[in-house]
């Protein structure tokens, strides 16, 4: 691509999803570690909770120090 074919609105979309796909893969990670916690540790309640509840497991990664 040439300066002159630079399509500013193409550049930004490519921008957001590679952003939008780190940000997943990062709270994939982020979620996989609090079960890992949870079941390693017989919390199989806490872990049904953190699955389907937002704020619970936003506790959660609080409690472990999950970031």
């Amino acid at each position: 691509m040439c300066i002159t074919e630079y399509n500013e609105a193409e550049i930004m979309r490519m921008f957001k999803e590679e952003g939008w796909k780190e940000g997943r893969r990062e709270g994939e990670d982020k979620f996989g570690k609090l079960m890992e916690i949870l079941l390693g540790a017989g919390r199989t309640s806490d872990a049904k909770k953190a699955a389907t509840d937002r704020s619970e497991r936003m506790r959660l990664y609080k409690e472990f120090g999950i970031d």
